[in-house]
């Protein structure tokens, strides 16, 4: 076990050299940072995910060759945990109302969708990234597979992300 893997909350053998590491949220530790010193320290590529209560995740695949590049899983759920809808108190009531139809809030939502579009690109560019950094990893992926795990909604982020990563050809994970 690397000594960046020891700092993790949980880790997982992946086989074929790879492996999973889940870190405890930390406003100290910028995970997109961690991934890009463990490339540069093992010159090999990386993928990693910032998961958002199982609701959606942003993604970053990097190799010393190509780069990086990004995606977001699930960009209703990000959305959720990104932007909030306003909340109003009605006097003689016990809970609020959520205004999620409320322009400000629908605007902001929009905004932000659009942000994340444009820094990851269409979906088409991140798949034909991430096949340049399947094969530098060793592998063989397909962009239309690799399109349909990105596009991929319903049930927990992880099993988005570990059908991403099968995908790519990353062995499934066996626990430690």
């Amino acid at each position: 076990m690397s000594s960046w893997a020891a700092l993790g909350m949980a880790s997982w053998d992946h086989g074929d050299g790879w492996q999973g590491v889940q870190f405890r949220h930390d406003q100290d530790l910028d995970w997109r940072t961690v991934l890009i010193e463990v490339m540069r320290e093992t010159a090999r590529p990386v993928l990693g995910a910032f998961v958002l209560d199982s609701d959606g995740a942003c993604v970053l695949g990097a190799d010393p060759v190509n780069g990086a590049w990004s995606a977001v899983l699930e960009m209703e759920g990000v959305l959720a945990h990104l932007v909030l809808p306003v909340v109003e108190w009605v006097d003689g009531e016990e809970t609020p109302r959520v205004l999620e139809d409320d322009p400000d809030y629908l605007r902001e939502r929009e905004e932000l969708r659009t942000a994340l579009t444009e820094m990851c690109g269409p979906v088409e560019e991140t798949a034909r990234r991430a096949a340049l950094w399947s094969a530098e990893a060793g592998h063989h992926a397909e962009t239309g597979p690799i399109v349909q795990a990105l596009m991929t909604t319903g049930g927990f982020v992880e099993e988005v992300f570990g059908a991403l990563a099968e995908v790519l050809g990353i062995p499934a994970a066996h626990s430690r």
